[in-house]
């Protein structure tokens, strides 16, 4: 009779992790509202045991030559969600896609607009980023305090998520910051 309780405390342990590893995913949005474009059509299809989740990218860049991963986001069967790299484009005015002017202070800024909407059609939203990493092309004292200022104004008072900031020589579409992150839900 002792093995009874062990053997069903080790029952209720082991369905306890199964429960845990198979935690209810978000209800997905159809659209999110992104700052100077606005509505915006969400799209997520099922691969393997993950949750692909894209933004309408004709809609947040305009005409792109080829399908080009921005701001795709990825929610794992944990409830971990990735984001890919994601520049500071402007928003489609019917011209070629192009990085907004003003630096990377500029294009920090605008990047996060458009991760917190992808963030958003994932389910999540800020306070869930756990990581942070940026690319910074010519990665010098003057340009870090840039993206830097434009990190802090976008963040605000909130607090900060761990941020790693690595240099590089180039980016895509002459971009000088490019930023992903993961969240957890």
């Amino acid at each position: 009779m002792a093995c009874v309780p062990l053997a069903a405390g080790a029952l209720a342990a082991a369905a306890a992790l199964v429960l845990l590893s198979r935690r209810r995913r978000p209800r997905l949005p159809t659209s999110v509202i992104l700052q100077d474009v606005g509505e915006v059509a969400v799209t997520s299809e099922s691969s393997g045991s993950n949750r692909v989740v894209t933004l309408d990218w004709e809609q947040v860049f305009g005409k792109l030559q080829a399908k080009i991963p921005f701001s795709s986001g990825v929610i794992a069967r944990n409830g971990t969600v990735y984001i890919s790299g994601t520049i500071g484009l402007e928003p489609p005015a019917g011209r070629p896609p192009a990085i907004v002017k003003g630096g990377p202070r500029s294009e920090t800024v605008r990047i996060w607009q458009i991760l917190e909407a992808m963030l958003h059609a994932c389910g999540a939203g800020l306070e869930h980023v756990c990581m942070v990493h940026v690319f910074l092309v010519g990665f010098t004292p003057e340009s870090f305090a840039e993206m830097n200022a434009g990190y802090l104004e976008f963040w605000g008072e909130r607090p900060l998520p761990c941020r790693i900031t690595v240099g590089c020589s180039a980016l895509a579409l002459g971009a000088t910051v490019e930023i992903d992150v993961v969240a957890s839900l």
